[in-house]
């Protein structure tokens, strides 16, 4: 039986325009018996199964539209939106590129070029293509969106032009979700989080499906530390799109910051599953692992932190290739350290073992740190960072030694101490201490760096610490760093002994701490340096402390003179205090 096939396609198109898939189909497919290499009814089968989800089915129809007639714009067009849905943005890029060729005046066109660009990480060339869509429609709300995007990636989120081309597609389009997400990620960006939650929820509210908004909601909650709050959002992301890694990682972030491990590892599960090779999720991964006090995992998924952002940026050339494992007798190491001065003193413990294994030993570090790591066994040379060393044999980052000498919770190096003050620093401070009232002498620290994304959390201040001083304890800091301004805006402070004046470096502190009782520090490099030397020591720690420290427990395997002293619930340092002087007074 023969059909009017412009009757049939007009048909079906009506049919299509009110939703009814299945009628429409049908009237394409009998196009399609009737025709087989009928483009229109090709082309819009192709999108009948974009709708229903089945991407791979709808490009195959599509290109087979193209094939039939290669010179409607629309045809590629709609195949790059397909292949962009698809997660495909570079073949999208190429099918939006057909149909601009086709086209090259229509605005739009543009527009959905430079989408598909961002997405397959080609920024410069996006902002090019975004401009040229509005210089052809200086309305387009899109384009604007995408110049945005584009500026943020190449010159920062909060970057100015950014935020105007933002605010112009929000004038222009209201209701377009997309500007509004982009307006929240500046304003969350440059501080102002009250402004961006409420962009966050426009985005929101125009496109309850908007994976990406939902998230950044999560984010913000996560940075206000409201981790319930936090995981409701990234829950919600991913009932609207389960295969989110990025989620699944920031839940996972969440979850670990209210102390829900095991949920977790869960959650770092199934973000690997989705991105075995994200950085980011890997080494947070491995330090939920560790913090489990699962090493041998752990340490695996740590090694990912030198494929992050941030540890790229510290990778340059050795001039020898990466110790992994090797012997190393008569062989010379360039061993490095990578990260903040705890991080030195907690893991340089590992440089002795290498000694032992016949190694010539040169340790890279900062000069703070030189005088006091040369009391460490087995360094022949100490480096500054910006030294020219002499070739080695193998390099190797410092963090990276627990893996390659397989450390696990029962093997942790932890012959106490290792770290010494040198005997010159000794006397000046030994002469100096006889100058101080009596009284038992507690040294204390109450910050830790001020880059630490988590400071706030960590650092009581020094409030917290004025409790515990009386008659019989006399308190001498050891901060440097803030110290001035804390102790002129504390009352009683004044009777806390301040020499730091006199600190030059660590081995002046490791003096310094030799002529106390006791140290009491919060997470911070003071803190590693008492444990290292085997001073008695008591680390205050919040709620949910760092991996380091594990879980529970008032002992820690790394330092076995150290006392634990953690949050019961979040925030609560009196309880903390509480049980410091408790021990004090024994």
């Amino acid at each position: 039986m023969e059909i009017d096939l412009t009757e049939t396609l007009k048909r079906g198109i009506a049919l299509h325009q009110k939703g009814d898939l299945d009628g429409a189909e049908a009237a394409y497919a009998s196009i399609l018996k009737a025709a087989p290499g009928h483009a229109d009814a090709l082309h819009l089968s192709g999108l009948i199964n974009h709708q229903r989800g089945d991407h791979g089915a709808a490009a195959k129809m599509i290109c087979e539209a193209i094939e039939m007639d290669k010179n409607v714009a629309l045809y590629h067009a709609n195949l790059g939106r397909v292949l962009k849905a698809a997660g495909d943005d570079k073949a999208a890029v190429e099918a939006f590129r057909g149909a601009v060729q086709l086209e090259p005046e229509t605005a739009s066109l543009h527009a959905d070029l430079a989408s598909a660009l961002l997405g397959a990480g080609d920024a410069d060339a996006a902002r090019a293509r975004a401009n040229l869509a509005i210089e052809l429609d200086p309305n387009s709300a899109e384009a604007h969106v995408n110049l945005g995007l584009a500026l943020q990636d190449l010159y920062g989120p909060s970057q100015d032009d950014a935020v105007r081309a933002f605010r112009r597609a929000i004038e222009l389009a209201p209701g377009l979700a997309g500007g509004h997400l982009g307006l929240g990620v500046a304003l969350h960006e440059s501080g102002d989080t009250a402004a961006a939650k409420k962009a966050y929820e426009e985005a929101v509210r125009l496109n309850p499906g908007f994976v990406e908004a939902h998230c950044n909601l999560g984010n913000l909650a996560r940075d206000a530390l409201r981790f319930s709050d936090a995981v409701d959002h990234y829950h919600m992301a991913l009932k609207i799109d389960p295969r989110q890694a990025q989620v699944w990682g920031n839940m996972a972030v969440a979850l670990q910051e209210a102390g829900e491990l095991d949920a977790a590892l869960t959650a770092y599960d199934n973000a690997v599953t989705l991105a075995p090779e994200d950085a980011d999720i890997r080494r947070n991964r491995g330090m939920a692992l560790l913090a489990k006090g699962h090493f041998v995992e752990g340490w695996q998924d740590y090694e990912y932190r030198w494929k992050t952002a941030r540890f790229r940026k510290l990778v340059r050339d050795r001039g020898a290739p990466a110790w992994q494992g090797e012997d190393l007798t008569n062989k010379k190491i360039l061993v490095h350290a990578e990260q903040g001065f705890g991080d030195t003193i907690q893991f340089c413990r590992y440089l002795p073992i290498l000694n032992r294994r016949g190694a010539a030993m040169i340790f890279e570090c900062a000069d703070a740190l030189r005088p006091l790591i040369e009391t460490l066994e087995g360094v022949d040379k100490i480096a500054a960072p910006d030294d020219t060393v002499a070739k080695a044999d193998f390099h190797v980052p410092l963090l990276s030694l627990p893996r390659l000498l397989g450390t696990t919770v029962e093997s942790i190096p932890a012959d106490i101490p290792y770290l010494f003050s040198p005997r010159d620093r000794l006397k000046k401070w030994q002469a100096m201490a006889e100058t101080w009232p009596s009284g038992k002498k507690i040294g204390i620290a109450w910050r830790g760096s001020p880059d630490h994304p988590r400071d706030n959390v960590r650092s009581p201040g020094l409030q917290p610490f004025m409790t515990l001083m009386g008659e019989g304890v006399k308190l001498v800091s050891l901060q440097k760093d803030q110290a001035a301004f804390d102790l002129s805006g504390v009352d009683g402070a004044e009777n806390i002994i301040d020499v730091t004046q006199e600190i030059r470096d660590f081995a002046d502190t490791a003096a310094l701490m030799m002529q106390l009782d006791a140290v009491i520090s919060c997470d911070s490099a003071p803190l590693h340096l008492a444990g290292a030397l085997g001073v008695q020591t008591f680390a205050v720690l919040p709620h949910v402390a760092e991996w380091r420290w594990g879980e529970v427990g008032e002992t820690t395997p790394w330092y076995p003179e150290m006392k634990l002293m953690r949050q019961p619930q979040s925030g609560d340092w009196d309880a903390v205090f509480k049980l410091v002087a408790g021990y004090l007074n024994k």
